[in-house]
């Protein structure tokens, strides 16, 4: 019995206290309220990156397509 309790009187000291506890709540909303920032600004970043994306494949698109049409064109008409 004194052992175990001899146990309990050492592990004691290192437990947290409530106001720790809150410490650490007040901590982790300001990371959190953080995190949540960053990620908006990369989703907005994104975002934009994967529309700016879209209108180069696009343009990609209209300039090779009416090429790759009258080269068929003049190949079909040549043989």
């Amino acid at each position: 019995m004194e052992i175990r309790l001899a146990r309990l009187e050492t592990i004691i000291p290192t437990l947290a206290t409530r106001e720790d506890l809150k410490c650490l709540e007040s901590r982790m909303n300001a990371i959190e309220s953080r995190m949540n920032a960053s990620m908006s600004r990369m989703e907005t970043t994104l975002h934009s990156e994967m529309n700016k994306q879209t209108w180069r494949i696009i343009a990609l698109l209209a300039g090779l397509l009416p090429s790759l049409f009258a080269a068929a064109i003049y190949v079909v008409k040549g043989v």
